[in-house]
């Protein structure tokens, strides 16, 4: 966890990960309640990460070559997982130009859409109980997944 939030955390963006992912809900937040779900969201992804992470052992990470102008403001970087005796796997991630440079804000892999994959998840609570309601849920979620690290 410690190598994850020192060599990967500071390149994501989790506010506009947290934006994209609430989708049209967002607006209808708070400013407390914005910052509350930017929080809950980031613990839980470094903890997915950092869990997916030690799944991996000897494999080989190769990025394609970058096509970009110089002026883009928005690109897509694509890797490959290399795993001996498996098909590759494919991981790409969306980065946005900041003024602290460039920062992820969406993880693809194998085609899916790490964003995509919770705005249906956060939509459905949403509409169910409503902006807390969701926090409630990223917040006890956090707390089961850190008991489990806990007693690893």
């Amino acid at each position: 966890l410690a190598l994850v939030e020192a060599k990967v955390i500071p390149h994501f963006d989790f506010a506009h990960m947290t934006r994209l992912a609430v989708g049209k809900y967002w607006r209808q937040a708070s400013a407390e309640q914005q910052s509350a779900l930017v929080n809950e969201f980031r613990t839980l992804l470094v903890r997915t990460y950092a869990s997916s992470l030690t799944l991996y052992k000897n494999q080989i990470v190769e990025f394609e070559a970058l096509k970009m102008k110089a002026d883009d403001t928005d690109v897509t970087v694509s890797s490959a997982i290399k795993q001996s005796g498996k098909q590759s796997l494919a991981v790409d991630y969306n980065m946005d130009k900041t003024p602290n440079g460039w920062k992820v804000y969406d993880v693809i892999i194998g085609g899916v859409s790490l964003v995509t994959t919770y705005r249906g998840t956060f939509a459905t609570e949403i509409n169910r109980n409503g902006v807390d309601g969701l926090i409630t849920l990223l917040a006890n979620k956090n707390k089961s997944n850190q008991q489990k690290t806990l007693s690893k």
